[in-house]
């Protein structure tokens, strides 16, 4: 099986962070995004990965240089999530015919247990495309799933003609299974329902004969794959047993920043000292970051590695990316500092987000309060979405 993450996108609604460090490099607990989605990959079973890039490409194909098994394709123009992924199937990187594809985005967070019955699931409802749904948000696009049946509308191996009724197998396997050892997966096809109680987890397992039989060119999933096979009654959907975030704005990247420290998902933190305050919320200072015993840090914090927090700073709710440094004095609420990123002494960050190339005017000590890139969340640090 290989696995594809999508990493082309800009990043726009990170923007300035994301105009120096593209959004997969991002690290909101110690780790780029892009390293727990790679993981989350190969943890489900895919032999190899292709991350495809464009936005901060170099960049990109820098961090993940000589790791096995791993390999970038750069797409001088952005395709889009559907036609980036056609791109890889009709270059050969995905396999053919009736080869596993698995797919999941470099800004979304999923557990790796979830992606691979996932693929489980493709493999024993014999559908052309399975995608992981999770309950619909303030704005879903709207899916319901018919309850799984022998006889649902599928499609046979990829070349054969469209249309014909398959059946599924007749065993699921308990290894895979994490419902119940026994028992069939919740899962089965899927409409469009404007109504409906599911939305898109952004993750899906397909076959490459489907990719590889497409149209070429800018599109988008939605557009390229989804929709047709919605049409066609040909979709399946798999509700997911684990959490799933997307990492696309600064609440919901600083959610995933607590969910790793809390352990909401399966991954590692990088060495360091992490330490749970009930009354605040857990601090994380990797290895090789430096905060004043007179600074204050209430949690959720993370200070990456080579970060510095001098005295008398506050730092509540915020991470303090690698090389960042937060000046004596200087208080930061609720905001995410890149690479490298300073706050001068004695100013204030709020709900910012802050790239190393970034001067004041914004961040200063003149001028106490920087720009406000959006509202504080009030007690969290914003909803668990996906999608």
């Amino acid at each position: 099986m290989i696995g594809f993450c999508l990493g082309a996108g800009a990043g726009t609604r990170l923007e300035p962070l994301t105009r120096v460090t593209p959004k997969p490099l991002l690290a909101p607990a110690g780790r780029p995004l892009i390293d727990l989605a790679v993981e989350a990959l190969r943890r489900a079973g895919a032999t190899r990965v292709v991350v495809n890039a464009h936005h901060g490409a170099d960049q990109l194909a820098a961090h993940l240089a000589g790791r096995p098994g791993v390999e970038v394709l750069v797409e001088p123009v952005l395709l889009g999530t559907g036609g980036g992924l056609v791109n890889a199937a009709r270059l050969g990187l995905l396999g053919a015919g009736d080869d596993p594809v698995l797919v999941t985005a470099a800004d979304h967070v999923v557990d790796p247990a979830d992606l691979a019955t996932l693929a489980g699931f493709l493999e024993w409802s014999n559908t052309p495309m399975v995608a992981g749904l999770i309950p619909a948000g303030p704005d879903p696009f709207g899916l319901r799933l018919e309850d799984p049946a022998p006889d649902r509308v599928g499609e046979g191996p990829a070349g054969e003609a469209p249309g014909p009724r398959v059946q599924m197998r007749a065993e699921w396997d308990p290894a895979v299974d994490r419902v119940g050892e026994g028992s069939a997966p919740p899962g089965g096809r899927v409409v469009r329902d404007p109504a409906g109680p599911w939305d898109s987890a952004g993750a899906y397992a397909l076959r490459a004969g489907l990719l590889c039989a497409l149209k070429p060119g800018q599109a988008s999933l939605s557009g390229r794959v989804l929709g047709p096979l919605l049409e066609r009654g040909r979709l399946a959907g798999l509700p997911f047993r684990g959490p799933v975030a997307d990492a696309g704005t600064l609440p919901r990247l600083l959610d995933v920043s607590v969910g790793l420290l809390t352990g909401r998902w399966p991954y590692e933190l990088p060495p360091g000292r992490l330490r749970q305050a009930p009354a605040t919320g857990p601090v994380f200072v990797a290895e090789g970051a430096e905060a004043d015993p007179a600074g204050v840090l209430a949690g959720p914090v993370v200070v990456d590695t080579g970060a510095r927090v001098g005295a008398g700073a506050v730092v509540t709710r915020s991470v303090v990316g690698p090389g960042a440094v937060v000046g004596p004095g200087a208080r930061v609420t609720g905001s995410f500092l890149g690479p490298g990123a300073k706050v001068p002494p004695g100013a204030t960050a709020t709900a910012a987000l802050v790239p190393a190339s970034q001067p004041s005017p914004q961040l200063s000590p003149t001028e106490p309060t920087c720009a406000h890139i959006g509202t504080p969340p009030a007690g969290s640090w914003g909803p668990r979405t996906g999608g």
